[in-house]
């Protein structure tokens, strides 16, 4: 008899030991990523240069989330996970929650046409939809942009606005009829949120998408308008001569929509967070979100086809969704503007996600593949 009274000890014993073993092989698993990212982003960056933010959380739990290099090279600043960064295109799946959430509030459609508020030629057939996956046609502004603007003045969303309208460039191809990513289009939504909420766009962004989840300190930002940004990382470029120029100036940099979202790895992992628990918006809204609505086009850019930069988009198809590149199981957005570069990777069938942020021109598409690689091993 005492010998079954034992058993259950034993049992109790041998189980917390192999709990315990596991406990230990994971954080020694887990010790060897840092490890290796550490490796990575130390071999790439160096200390008093610009630098990067990343982050990597897994089933809500944070596994790296760590600074690189500097934020602030006049004032030797380094970059933290409070550190707010541009983050470019990364900016444009905020554009697409401001539309859907004015859509939860039943005052857009996605089949509303563009021409129904702004009666102009150069939005005849256009529906908000079309702008949102990148199949409207319209008119890239930067070139005309780059060659003709007076570039003592800052750019600003109206502006561009004022341009389709008064010159109705031709379209790229006929609206619906083929894709081609927009950044073009992704302004005119920010215009949209304006005209039909009746609020400023950054300031409905604000209220009604950062502070609502929790991302206090991000904001869509205007060189026109400027506001202060804590902790800021500013934008760096090397010239000719090897030398790091801040480019925070650029003309260009009053646009919003497209990008020019500022956020730190701490809001963003909040924001994250909200995304897995699809509690932002309402349950039919939420779906839309990480739903395909295009296809993207396999020769995009031609130079360096889009769906074959990145391993894991080999053999997948490649669809745009809000704000998002989306196959079967992963979401991804990456960004690129005068020195900022950004990606974003989330897995949609396992809780996964990668964030990288950083404040110069350099090679991010590199470290996003070589981070991701070492992250699908640790998990293995």
């Amino acid at each position: 008899m005492k010998k079954l009274y034992l058993l259950p000890i034993i049992i109790s014993i041998c189980t917390s030991c192999l709990f315990d073993d596991k406990t230990k092989t994971n954080e020694i698993n887990l010790n060897q990523l840092k490890n290796r990212i550490d490796s990575l982003f130390n071999s790439k960056i160096a200390k008093n240069e610009p630098g990067a933010a990343i982050a990597i959380s897994y089933n809500n739990e944070i596994l790296i989330k760590k600074g690189f290099g500097l934020r602030d090279l006049k004032n030797k600043k380094r970059i933290t996970p409070n550190t707010n960064m541009r983050i470019a295109s990364v900016s444009k799946q905020f554009t697409a929650l401001c539309i859907l959430d004015l859509i939860d509030k039943k005052k857009l459609k996605l089949t509303d046409s563009l021409s129904k508020l702004w009666d102009y030629p150069v939005f005849k057939n256009i529906t908000v939809q079309r702008l949102l996956n990148h199949t409207s046609g319209i008119a890239n502004f930067e070139a005309s942009f780059e060659e003709s603007w007076d570039r003592s003045r800052i750019v600003e969303n109206k502006d561009v606005l004022n341009w389709l309208i008064k010159n109705n460039p031709k379209p790229l191809f006929i609206t619906g009829s083929s894709w081609q990513y927009s950044n073009t289009a992704y302004l005119v939504l920010a215009n949209l949120v304006q005209k039909v909420s009746g609020q400023e766009f950054s300031a409905y962004a604000k209220e009604n998408i950062f502070e609502k989840v929790g991302m206090k300190t991000t904001n869509f930002y205007c060189l026109a308008n400027p506001i202060h940004i804590n902790e800021r990382a500013y934008c760096y470029e090397k010239d000719s001569l090897e030398n790091w120029n801040k480019v925070d100036g650029y003309f260009m940099n009053g646009i919003m929509g497209d990008g020019a979202v500022y956020t730190n790895l701490n809001d963003y992992l909040k924001y994250d967070q909200v995304l897995r628990k699809k509690t932002l918006l309402s349950e039919t809204t939420q779906k839309l979100i990480f739903q395909p609505s295009s296809i993207v086009r396999k020769d995009w850019p031609e130079s360096n086809p889009f769906v074959n930069r990145y391993p894991f988009f080999k053999n997948k198809e490649v669809g745009y969704a809000m704000g998002w590149f989306v196959t079967d199981n992963i979401s991804m957005h990456s960004g690129g503007w005068h020195g900022t570069r950004t990606t974003v990777i989330r897995h949609l069938d396992k809780p996964l996600t990668i964030v990288l942020f950083m404040n110069s021109n350099a090679n991010v598409r590199e470290l996003a593949i070589e981070t991701y690689e070492m992250v699908e091993e640790y998990l293995k």
